[in-house]
C-alpha cells in the first residue's frame, strides 16, 4: 500500500537526540492526534516531517519521496505547517493574509492569478469568514484567526497539513467550530497530523493516534491503544490514570 507520508526508523533533534526512532504512516484523509507530554518533541517532530527542522536518522517519505529528494520551495505543494501561535501582522487584510498561502504560484512580482483570487474567496467561505475578509487580520479574535491560518494552508493545495496545537487557546466554541472543519478538510481527501493534550476531543475526529510516551511511540486507533493500555505509558508518574470510559486522564 502506498502511504500519503512513511516515518522509517527516524530520529529527531538535531545537535542530539530528542526522541528515539519513530515510525508511523498516513494515509489519504486521516485525522491524526499527536500526543504526548510537554517537552517531549511533538512540536519537533511535526517541524522534521515538513522540513522546517533537520532530523538525526532515519528517512520521511512524503508521497513516496524523501525530504531530501524536494526542490527548495517544492515542498509546499505537498506539505502545509501550523505554528502553536502563528504571528499577526498589522494592517494586513485577511484577504491578504490569505492569500500568502499561494505565493509559490504567484508570479515574478508576488501577483497571484484570478484563479488564486478565487479559491481565496472560496476558502474563506469554506472556514466562515467571507464576510471578513477586509478586516485587519491581526484584529481578528483568537477563534477567527486559527480559522484564517487554516485557510492560508488550504489554499497551499498541500495533500498533508500538520497543526501545532490548533486549538489550544480557543474557547469551547472555537475548539468545536475548528474540529468540524478540520473533519471536514479530511472528507475531501486532505490528511492532518495534529498535536493536542484534549483526548476527549480528539477522539471525537481522529482516525488514528499518534502517541509519544516515555517509554516509546506508538500509533493505533483509538479502541486497539485502549485495549493495549497505551496510554497509561504516557507520562512518568504511574499515579496518572487513564479512564477509558470518559477517554481522559484522572
Amino acid at each position: 500500500m502506498n502511504h500519503l507520508l512513511e516515518l522509517e526508523s527516524l530520529v529527531i533533534g538535531y545537535k542530539k537526540q530528542i526522541y528515539p526512532e519513530i515510525n508511523a504512516t498516513v494515509n489519504k484523509g486521516e485525522v491524526i492526534a499527536l500526543i504526548g507530554p510537554n517537552g517531549i518533541g511533538k512540536s519537533t517532530l511535526l517541524k522534521s516531517i515538513c522540513g522546517i527542522q533537520k532530523f538525526r536518522k532515519g528517512s520521511v517519505l512524503v508521497m513516496n519521496k524523501k525530504l531530501s529528494e524536494y526542490r527548495e520551495g517544492e515542498l509546499a505543494s505537498v506539505t502545509a505547517y501550523l505554528p502553536s501561535q502563528s504571528p499577526r501582522t498589522k494592517h494586513l487584510s485577511l484577504f491578504d493574509m490569505v492569500s500568502t498561502g499561494c505565493y509559490r504560484r504567484s508570479d515574478w512580482l508576488g501577483r497571484i492569478s484570478n484563479r488564486e483570487k478565487q479559491l481565496v474567496v472560496s476558502t474563506l467561505s469554506k472556514v466562515g469568514l467571507s464576510e471578513l475578509s477586509h478586516r485587519d487580520s491581526s484584529q481578528l479574535s483568537d477563534g477567527e484567526f486559527q480559522r484564517a491560518a487554516i485557510a492560508r494552508s488550504l489554499v497551499q493545495e498541500s495533500s498533508l497539513i500538520l497543526m501545532d496545537e490548533p486549538t489550544a487557546f480557543l474557547d469551547i466554541e472555537n475548539k468545536i467550530i475548528v474540529s468540524r472543519l478540520l473533519k471536514e478538510i479530511s472528507s475531501e481527501g486532505k490528511s492532518i497530523i495534529f498535536s493536542t493534550h484534549d483526548l476527549q476531543h480528539a477522539s471525537k475526529i481522529c482516525s488514528k493516534f499518534w502517541i509519544m510516551g516515555y517509554q516509546g511511540f506508538i500509533e493505533g486507533t483509538p479502541e486497539v491503544l485502549k485495549e493495549k493500555r497505551a496510554f497509561e505509558k504516557i507520562f512518568k508518574d504511574s499515579s496518572i490514570i487513564f479512564d477509558d470510559r470518559l477517554f481522559t486522564f484522572v
